[in-house]
């Protein structure tokens, strides 16, 4: 988050084996199965950002009327919008199914295909959010409208939640055989 983090010091702490959470030492794979459900999340949310910069643009590019007709009758406003439309249907169409097959086969079973809706959604948003603002012009860049700030807010989620560098590294992983669909050991769907 765009704040300062605290800092946590632990010191001569001992849990009772009725307090620790899964098996010892099975730490990192439960932290996974927790990134993996916010990270679908977290694609769904840029996703919805994404969709409302783009219909934002749409609806202004109807009205605006420079020189006598509107935005929308120029092929430079209408296809990146188009495109960018194309692109928010696919992503909502494979975080759906995503969403679906985490329900029924577990966290661990698609984590390729979470990998995907994160660093594609969060890419996406940031390009709608800077096209609503192309398209409104100046008014767009500022803060009387949301774009800035939605493009502020999801820039970050290309970083949290593992960097898109990462994730295209997690996809590469299960795409060339380095990393396996299956849960660790000790860790239940």
């Amino acid at each position: 988050m765009p704040s300062d983090h605290a800092h946590v010091t632990l010191k001569n702490v001992r849990v009772p084996n009725a307090a620790v959470f899964g098996k010892e030492g099975g730490g990192l794979q439960i932290v996974q199965h927790f990134f993996n459900e916010n990270r679908i999340r977290q694609a769904a949310s840029s996703l919805g950002a994404a969709q409302f910069c783009v219909s934002e643009a749409v609806r202004y590019a109807k009205e605006r009327k420079p020189f006598g007709k509107p935005l929308a009758t120029n092929q430079g406003i209408q296809f990146p919008l188009v495109e960018l439309q194309t692109q928010c249907e696919m992503a909502r169409a494979l975080i759906r199914k995503t969403a679906w097959q985490m329900d029924k086969y577990g966290a661990f079973s698609v984590s390729d295909k979470v990998s995907m809706c994160n660093y594609f959604a969060n890419r996406l948003c940031c390009e709608a959010a800077d096209r609503a603002m192309q398209v409104f012009g100046g008014m767009g860049y500022s803060r009387h409208q949301p774009f800035e700030h939605i493009y502020r807010h999801h820039r970050r989620y290309r970083i949290t939640e593992g960097a898109e560098e990462i994730q295209m590294r997690r996809i590469a992983g299960y795409m060339f055989g380095f990393m396996s669909q299956r849960a660790p050991k000790g860790v239940t769907q």
